[in-house]
């Protein structure tokens, strides 16, 4: 799941992780109750949450309470790397700033799932054609 309020981010995201993990079925969610919902009826192997969902104190209650969820991993994304150590503790596996490449996105993403999940090897992102590229703009 993907929870952003920014349709633009969760949009580029989500073209992101299907171009790499063509099997992954993506939800994605605009704000807290949403996503609460959302993790609520179903579960998930991955969550990328906004640090400022709406703020930083609201992401972390929704980080606690998400990664709680023995089966889901949490991945923060944020654009002030003072918001790391939050989000850290309240549970989230990783930060990303928003700033980061594709390919420091997608590292995350792998590193999330095989150190939580029993996963397929990931597949050889030499051919990725993302490379450096800011995933914002993909």
């Amino acid at each position: 799941m993907i929870i952003d309020p920014d349709h633009r981010v969760r949009s580029a995201l989500r073209r992101l992780l299907e171009a790499s993990h063509s099997n992954a079925s993506i939800v994605e969610a605009g704000n807290a109750a949403t996503a609460l919902a959302e993790s609520g009826s179903r579960s998930f192997d991955l969550i990328l949450v906004d640090t400022l969902l709406p703020d930083l104190r609201g992401s972390c209650e929704l980080i606690r309470h998400i990664s709680d969820q023995i089966t889901t991993a949490v991945i923060a994304l944020g654009v002030r790397q003072d918001d790391a150590a939050s989000a850290v503790s309240a549970g989230a596996r990783a930060f990303i700033r928003k700033t980061a490449s594709s390919e420091q996105l997608l590292s995350a993403v792998r590193a999330a799932s095989t150190q939580w999940f029993e996963t397929s090897p990931p597949s050889d992102s030499s051919g990725d054609p993302h490379g450096n590229e800011d995933w914002s703009t993909f």
